[in-house]
């Protein structure tokens, strides 16, 4: 019989921590850092499967350091639970990697994924295909046909931990965008000249360049780094390029479709602040953008509700640069008032 595993929410200040803890976290972030004493420490990020705790290992060794990688599944077998200002904190000094074939067996559950099986965005993915023009229908059978690039965009996160930093992450937040924007896109079409075919295209595939950007997890398939490429040139610009050689294969090199749809990638981000080329010119090019922030946002926010909070308030959300109030069952927004 398996023992029930630990969760976050279980964890007392003072707790001490044996392997018979049973106390599993996949780690999302891991740096290294010099304290004030100039010793060098490590300050993690640990999930497990529902909510986010801060771990810390003060004394590093290199078999520690080296499980305690990004998208590692760990299992702490010491340490002990503390609490630094208000938030819980687990401070480690010793962990092992879980193998791949135990991860199921030992943590099931452990690993964040979509919501949506694979099949339900399957569904949504060819009822969405299905409202194309046919030469659009074609880049898309072309993408599908692509190998190992729609193996990958069908089962990799959007982010390690920015937004949909989970497994058909990228998947799902596509579908998402590409959902709204046929929406918004067949509100607007009697009244002002926009292709919402085109929309529906660029939604689907305006991420594509993540399946370039990101160094994976072989155990796990969930984001360790940016790879040295995708530092240097970034999925907007990957994503890009591979597009225009996917569209060489449908569609003649003087064809408007080509310069419309790669300009709506190159200024999906909307500000060259965050990271696009471009700046949204054409009235599709809006509308994938501002789908595209606007699901991206609402991931984020959801991804700080289940971290560190705060009463209920969370943490900054990197993102937006401010906190986000998590309504709760039987709060009230009236208790501070002085009568």
């Amino acid at each position: 019989m398996v023992r029930k595993r630990v969760m976050v929410t279980e964890l007392d200040e003072g707790d001490i921590i044996i392997p018979d803890s049973n106390l599993y976290f996949l780690v999302r972030k891991s740096a290294v850092k010099t304290g004030k004493n100039s010793q060098r420490y490590m300050d993690l990020e640990l999930f497990d499967g529902i909510n986010q705790v801060n771990g810390k290992v003060w004394d590093i060794n290199l078999e520690t350091e080296a499980a305690l990688q990004p998208g590692n599944v760990v299992k702490i077998l010491t340490g002990k639970v503390t609490k630094y200002q208000t938030n819980t904190q687990v401070v480690i000094t010793d962990a092992e990697t879980v193998p791949p074939e135990k991860i199921d067996s030992e943590c099931r559950g452990i690993l964040p994924e979509s919501v949506f099986s694979a099949s339900e965005l399957s569904e949504r993915w060819e009822n969405t295909c299905s409202k194309l023009k046919d030469d659009h229908k074609k880049v898309i059978e072309n993408f599908e046909n692509s190998g190992k690039v729609w193996e990958l965009f069908t089962a990799i996160p959007a982010g390690r931990s920015m937004h949909h930093a989970y497994r058909r992450g990228l998947w799902e937040h596509s579908m998402n965008v590409a959902e709204m924007a046929f929406d918004i896109a067949a509100k607007y079409e009697k009244r002002y000249p926009v292709d919402v075919s085109l929309v529906v295209l660029a939604s689907l595939i305006h991420d594509i360049g993540k399946v370039f950007e990101f160094q994976l997890n072989t155990a796990t398939a969930l984001v360790e780094r940016y790879s040295d490429r995708g530092k240097l040139l970034g999925h907007i610009y990957m994503g890009a390029t591979w597009v225009e050689k996917l569209l060489s294969t449908c569609c003649p090199d003087d064809s408007d479709l080509k310069v419309e749809l790669l300009h709506i990638m190159l200024s999906h981000h909307g500000e060259y602040e965050f990271g696009s080329p471009k700046k949204p010119k054409t009235m599709e090019a809006i509308i994938v953008s501002m789908c595209d922030n606007l699901d991206a946002n609402l991931d984020a926010v959801n991804i700080g509700f289940s971290g560190e909070m705060e009463g209920n308030w969370t943490k900054q959300i990197y993102m937006m640069q401010r906190a986000f109030y998590k309504r709760e069952q039987g709060s009230d927004l009236n208790k501070d008032i002085n009568d």
